[in-house]
């Protein structure tokens, strides 16, 4: 009986200690290094941010065409 009694209290201070875990805070160095313009969009949506937009936008309607080149030979 008293070993059951050990195991729960053991049990519940083990689920006690890892439920008062806190994050890591961020260091001056680390929140320099990876400001929120820097970060790609996986990183920025695993914080909860919105993706960024991106550089160029692709134009379906311009035409795309081939440039001549001088034949091989």
């Amino acid at each position: 009986m008293m070993s059951k009694i050990f195991v729960f209290l053991a049990v519940f201070a083990l689920c006690l200690a890892l439920v008062q875990a806190k994050p890591i805070a961020a260091t001056r160095t680390n929140t320099r290094v990876t400001r929120n313009d820097r970060l790609t969009n996986a990183q920025r949506i695993a914080r909860g941010l919105p993706p960024r937009a991106p550089g160029r936008l692709y134009d379906a309607t311009a035409p795309h065409h081939l440039l001549p080149r001088a034949s091989p030979g």
